[in-house]
């Protein structure tokens, strides 16, 4: 099969090692700049989304997704098929509180749930104590761990919770309602709900608070489809107020979420300056080529082909770094933890970082790379169509 005549001189161009030096290096420069820009970003962005998604497992495990209060007779069931995205609906109350031990005081955002209905992230982090005792028992509560560790407190021992709205006047003043609660156990989710979240029966929580149960847990399968989810909810008659996750921690992932667009800026501008150096490798070229150019101008070569000559020399650097950065990349980011744990570079011992490659975004870092290449060879490539061969032959 023959091929286009742009594309053999193209290539030909491209693989040949005579001729200017510096050329060369420059060329050999660009390359090994794309390579660098698309292994980083790859890896960087694998990295980011392990660190999203482990974020979103910790925080998005304890707190609630959606929270719904509802009036009349609503069941689980009823709000369950509205979405496919609902995964479990619960019975659910949710105050803010004090809690005291013997040794401090603390704010903390009480939960009521039901014991045996806990999302399953909850069951798996507990630390200390078990879920069987805090279902058995009355007036059982379960701590996170930086809030524990602040009240100096370990299981089986008791705090009082404090409940500052529905008080009452007493001889002595004011008085908020308070019961003594037995510690059943203490979770950790690795995030800033262990210094904020207490865990109580709903049963307790609405014998405390003086409270009907009115609100529900909704658990999505993607907490960030909750927007979406939400507005489903609101068109049963039966839902009053709804209030979703974003209320309370999305300023937390708005902030990863523009770190991680940073970071992809920042190492793309690598790829950026790799491949914007081609441009000064092809002009160099078309200026050293300008006889060949003008005799196959004479030749009868167009505009277009002649065009495609050097687009197609340019590519061949953009496409060679791209492919074997987005391999090395890949490869490189498989292995991570064990490299790291090779050489001696774990940031935590016995932690290993969370890496979530993704296929998809990998072919987009390519593409981008290749992006940014076709831009850079523009310019040289309308170069060569410029020349004129009678005042590049005429001396000849």
């Amino acid at each position: 099969m023959q091929i286009p005549v742009s594309l053999f001189i193209g290539l030909r161009y491209s693989q040949s090692r005579k001729g200017n030096a510096f050329i060369s290096f420059i060329t050999l420069f660009s390359v090994a700049g794309i390579f660098l820009g698309v292994v980083a970003l790859t890896l960087v962005s694998s990295v980011m989304n392990g660190f999203e998604g482990e974020l979103k497992k910790r925080i998005l495990g304890v707190i609630p997704h959606l929270t719904v209060n509802t009036e009349g007779q609503v069941n689980a069931l009823d709000l369950q098929q509205l979405s496919p995205e609902i995964t479990q609906v619960t019975p659910f109350l949710q105050q803010e509180a004090l809690i005291q031990s013997s040794k401090d005081l603390s704010g903390v955002l009480l939960q009521g749930v039901e014991a045996k209905q806990l999302p399953s992230f909850l069951q798996d982090s507990l630390v200390y104590g078990d879920w069987q005792s805090f279902a058995d028992s009355r007036f059982q509560v379960v701590l996170g761990v930086g809030l524990a560790e602040k009240l100096k407190v370990r299981t089986g021992q008791k705090i009082r919770l404090l409940l500052p709205s529905g008080g009452h006047y007493t001889p002595l003043g004011w008085m908020p309602k308070q019961r003594l609660f037995t510690i059943a156990g203490v979770f950790e989710s690795g995030s800033e709900v262990d210094n904020l979240v207490a865990i109580v029966q709903l049963y307790d929580l609405q014998k405390l608070s003086g409270a009907a149960h009115s609100q529900w847990r909704v658990s999505l399968a993607d907490p960030f489809k909750a927007p979406e989810v939400g507005e489903v909810l609101k068109s049963n008659a039966a839902v009053t107020t709804l209030v979703d996750w974003r209320q309370s921690h999305g300023k937390l992932f708005s902030a990863v979420a523009m770190e991680k667009s940073m970071m992809w800026l920042m190492l793309l501008l690598i790829v950026a300056v790799a491949a914007f150096n081609i441009v000064s490798a092809l002009v160099m070229m078309v200026t050293e080529k300008q006889r060949e150019v003008a005799i196959l101008k004479t030749q009868g070569m167009t505009n277009r082909q002649l065009f495609y000559v050097f687009a197609i020399q340019g590519m061949s650097h953009g496409v060679t770094g791209a492919l074997l950065g987005a391999l090395v990349g890949v490869l490189l980011t498989s292995q991570l933890n064990t490299i790291m744990n090779a050489i001696g570079l774990q940031l935590v011992p016995g932690m290993e970082l969370p890496i979530d490659l993704r296929f998809g975004q990998v072919l987009l870092i390519m593409a981008s790379a290749l992006l940014l290449t076709a831009l850079a060879v523009i310019y040289p490539a309308w170069r060569a169509v410029q020349v004129e061969p009678a005042e590049i032959l005429r001396d000849e």
